[in-house]
């Protein structure tokens, strides 16, 4: 299933197809269990940060059910016209080459888990992950995505959002 693509990026800014410019300063940043548990706000924007074990450290472990509380979630926020970024968390020692490769591969599998739901604008690049290779990963499947991050040699890449 290929989503059409709401969201585009142009000098770190987010845009809406329309031309309209998002300011996502201030946008709640929503632990994804927490976010699985309540209904949350009016804010037509959201962060979710997704944290490595929520989803499993690799392919025997990953928790579906987990993820498929999630995709209910978004597909909710989608009936209501709310739009989420995923920010991954690597909650668990990913220095080892094998460890960040694992912590990619998951974060791939949450966005295959949840590639149906047109809520989701896209992911934040983690902080120990090469940007270029995590890109290239998810826009294999998912290139209605856009990309975020919060470090300066990331947004160099003037697509990249800053939030």
């Amino acid at each position: 299933m290929k989503l059409e693509k709401l969201f585009d990026s142009e000098n770190n800014t987010l845009i809406e197809k329309n031309g309209n410019k998002i300011d996502l300063s201030g946008c709640p940043v929503i632990d994804a269990v927490e976010l699985c548990n309540e209904k949350y706000g009016n804010e037509k924007f959201s962060a979710v940060k997704i944290k490595w074990s929520y989803i499993g450290f690799d392919e025997e472990s990953y928790n579906e059910e987990f993820l498929a509380l999630l995709r209910d979630k978004l597909k909710d926020f989608e009936e209501d016209s709310k739009y989420v970024f995923i920010i991954p968390e690597a909650d668990a020692e990913c220095s080892s080459n094998d460890k960040m490769e694992a912590f990619a591969a998951g974060m791939n599998h949450c966005a295959r888990r949840i590639k149906d739901c047109a809520s989701v604008i896209g992911f934040a690049i983690p902080d120990n992950l090469n940007a270029a290779d995590f890109m290239e990963l998810l826009l294999k499947k998912h290139q209605h995505y856009v990309f975020f991050s919060n470090k300066e040699e990331v947004l160099a890449d003037k697509k990249i959002v800053r939030y």
